[in-house]
């Protein structure tokens, strides 16, 4: 079998070459994950890697006249927006629900994942929500996912980081300063609080070792990402012996789609099973 996996899917791979070696003929890993290291240590990573993400898009912002917010300061036009819902939460167009400040940064992860489609739409949704309608906040801007399909691995997967309220709270505090405009907002935040309470114990899946059996993969990894950093898909070739990580000078994720040096990589890997040579980057 060929096992393409982007995101999430990348640790199904690995965990599904460790469970069944020999059943995998290639495996292209796009935008791989770290799960070998502490999960607290695993969300201060995602915080620190969405806010990097987040100076990326305004600093874009400041240099593209496609961005709304473009000749404004535009981390700042998002911490007003941000501070006023929390005062005052903001309505959507239908009346529904109003979203506060929490709300709007839980939402902005995902618009920094692919910067020529979702960081337009951020800066669209944030002047749309300055004007009175936060509803561009409350969708996922990947509708391949669903909230439970998100939470159930989560609380599954690793042991729980924290038990106790104080625990969580100080856990916030270290998100608040190392993601001073996103306050640490990020998917694996949303998943530990959800998980807490939860009736069914984790089951940690245990990770690092290298993976007998698995085929060299093709890992590829953006520089710059909202989802994951690039040491990450270093960690996950390391556990799948002969595998390399091409690169890819940017911000996105779903780089198939999005980079011809890419698909050219993939596609001459899925057909012949030859991997770029190590330290490849492409720059499309």
């Amino acid at each position: 079998m060929n096992w393409y996996g982007i995101h999430y899917s990348t640790l199904l791979g690995r965990t599904y070459a460790d469970l069944y070696p020999g059943r995998l003929r290639t495996m292209v890993l796009d935008t791989a994950l770290d799960d070998t290291i502490p999960p607290a240590e695993r969300i201060r990573r995602e915080a620190a890697t969405a806010e990097e993400a987040f100076r990326r898009f305004t600093a874009w912002c400041a240099a593209s006249t496609d961005c709304a917010l473009h000749g404004k300061d535009a981390a700042a036009e998002y911490d007003a927006l941000v501070a006023h819902a929390d005062r005052t939460p903001v309505p959507t167009a239908d009346g529904s629900r109003a979203l506060t400040g929490e709300d709007i940064r839980a939402a902005t992860q995902d618009y920094l994942t692919l910067s020529g489609v979702t960081w337009p739409a951020l800066a669209q949704a944030v002047v749309k929500a300055q004007a009175g309608d936060a509803s561009d906040f409350t969708y996922e801007p990947d509708d391949t996912l669903d909230p439970v399909q998100v939470q159930v691995p989560a609380c599954l997967d690793t042991a729980r980081p924290v038990t106790t309220f104080d625990e969580l709270a100080r856990l916030r505090d270290d998100l608040a300063r190392i993601s001073p405009h996103l306050g640490g907002a990020v998917r694996s935040w949303t998943a530990l609080t959800g998980c807490l309470g939860w009736p069914v114990p984790a089951r940690p899946v245990a990770a690092g070792a290298p993976v007998r059996g698995a085929p060299p993969a093709l890992i590829v990894q953006s520089t710059h990402q909202a989802l994951a950093p690039h040491s990450a898909g270093i960690v996950m070739a390391a556990q799948l012996p002969g595998s390399v990580v091409l690169s890819r000078e940017g911000d996105d994720y779903s780089m198939f789609l999005l980079s011809q040096c890419v698909r050219d990589a993939t596609n001459g890997y899925l057909t012949t099973r030859a991997l770029p040579a190590p330290g490849t980057t492409c720059t499309d």
